[in-house]
């Protein structure tokens, strides 16, 4: 029995291009909101604090190889979350790991050369706005790409999938998981301080986690909305050059609420097919 591989069109392979260049142009948007973010010492994006906190103590690793190794951690949770459900494909999330690790070296190399080291507050807040909007315009075109998901998205997807709550609760789940994570570790790290934070952020206990970290938590999913109404048509025309189709983030949403709604009505169609008996 031969197996047929059909060749892609033209059209298909142009198509694919457009997807991976929007990819890594997401990823580089988000590597830049991230080194933007940790040039102020206020604290980064949540997914990202743990790498933050291990960089600050362990200096000898640079921050995106310390990204590299605490997404690996990443995917095996989903793995332990998904177990038989686990895709093995979902192996391939270690390149967009060590993809995102190394733009992330490099946008800390090309920024640090014009962001000073010790700025002023009014600098500091700046850089976390700009942050803030980078990343979410990042992330954006990295889901609108719609390759590969990063290892900490893959954890709320399997979290959604495993316990079938709404998508945004298990994204909330996992970023506060994390943020106390960095905290604790950044609290054991940095124990004999003399001050629990410090405006510059760069003594006391509490380091690589900050005001800087909850201002992009909150505010990246509220940026995205304009974001998203005003570009998502015509980027997305650019890419698929068709209409919209949900990505996965998209339909583990639509899957977990459809769930969610059988078990509200469950009950319910219960009792009217008792009343008919």
């Amino acid at each position: 029995m031969k197996i047929q591989i059909q060749k892609p069109t033209k059209a298909k392979v142009l198509e694919m291009v457009r997807r991976f260049a929007a990819y890594v142009i997401g990823m580089f948007f988000i590597a830049s909101g991230v080194s933007f973010s940790r040039s102020t010492n206020w604290g980064i994006s949540p997914v990202n604090s743990i790498p933050n906190v291990l960089s600050l103590k362990f200096t000898q690793i640079t921050m995106g190889q310390w990204i590299i190794i605490v997404f690996t951690c990443f995917l095996i949770i989903q793995a332990l979350i998904l177990w038989k459900q686990f895709k093995w494909y979902s192996v391939l999330q270690l390149a967009s790991s060590t993809l995102f690790g190394f733009l992330v070296d490099g946008t800390d190399a090309l920024y640090g050369l014009f962001l000073p080291e010790n700025q002023e507050i009014w600098l500091k807040i700046v850089l976390i706005v700009v942050s803030t909007i980078v990343i979410a315009f990042g992330i954006f075109l990295y889901l609108e790409a719609n390759i590969m998901s990063m290892p900490g998205e893959g954890v709320t997807l399997a979290l959604s999938k495993r316990t079938k709550l709404h998508l945004s609760t298990c994204k909330i789940i996992f970023d506060v998981s994390v943020i106390l994570i960095a905290s604790l570790l950044s609290i054991a790290f940095f124990w004999d301080s003399e001050v629990f934070w410090s405006l510059d952020g760069t003594s006391g206990m509490l380091r690589g986690v900050g005001i800087g970290t909850v201002v992009i938590a909150v505010f990246v999913g509220v940026v995205m909305k304009p974001i998203m109404r005003f570009l998502k048509k015509p980027v997305h025309t650019l890419l698929y050059g068709r209409e919209e189709m949900p990505n996965e983030f998209e339909l583990a949403e639509e899957i977990a609420e459809e769930e969610s709604a059988a078990e509200r009505y469950a009950p319910l169609e219960e009792s009217a097919a008792d009343a008919e008996k």
